[in-house]
């Protein structure tokens, strides 16, 4: 069967199946890719895109931690899929319950980029805007690791997290030790 055969929902599902492997080849964003290309305006296409900017940001700490080396590249994607998502897809296709998610990730690309004004400014955005739609966030990992101790897993109040994460930022740890603190608070919920 040729892959341009498969329904939206079945390349999200491989492309999901790639995301949580861990996989590096850039094979599940080439399925995110497909859904919306096929099914453009879709839900599905929605969550293709919320999960493309999930896959690079994913892949920056995959990277990191096989290989010893940041693909800084893999942020600037993750930047660009994160903020096309809240642009261009979330209203338009009725994926709002992603909002506040991939405001707060994109703060964290931000974060890691080293430009905490601009995680600031999407956390203030968030609170402003977002969590008035989108009131939680699922949070199974901040970051990927491999380390079980790192799994949060589980549901958190949007505003209280952007809340959290915001004095966190502002008070100019590096990134690992500010990731580390709102993991724990997340743990906590």
């Amino acid at each position: 069967m040729q892959q341009t055969a498969l329904s939206p929902d079945k390349l999200l599902s491989l492309g999901d199946l790639y995301y949580r492997n861990a996989d590096t080849s850039d094979a599940a964003d080439r399925y995110y890719r497909q859904v919306i290309r096929n099914a453009p305006g879709s839900p599905a296409a929605g969550n293709a895109q919320y999960n493309r900017g999930s896959y690079w940001f994913r892949k920056f700490y995959v990277v990191k931690e096989q290989y010893s080396k940041e693909d800084r590249a893999a942020l600037t994607e993750a930047e660009g899929q994160y903020y096309d998502f809240i642009d261009k897809f979330a209203r338009q296709t009725n994926t709002i319950g992603l909002l506040s998610d991939a405001e707060f990730y994109l703060a964290l690309v931000y974060l890691q980029q080293g430009k905490r004004d601009y995680a600031v400014g999407w956390l203030n955005r968030m609170l402003a805007e977002a969590v008035k739609q989108d009131q939680s966030i699922y949070v199974y990992k901040m970051v990927w690791s491999s380390k079980p101790g790192d799994i949060v897993d589980r549901n958190v109040n949007a505003a209280e997290l952007a809340t959290f994460a915001r004095q966190v930022i502002q008070k100019n740890g590096d990134a690992t030790s500010v990731l580390y603190e709102i993991k724990r608070w997340c743990q906590k919920q």
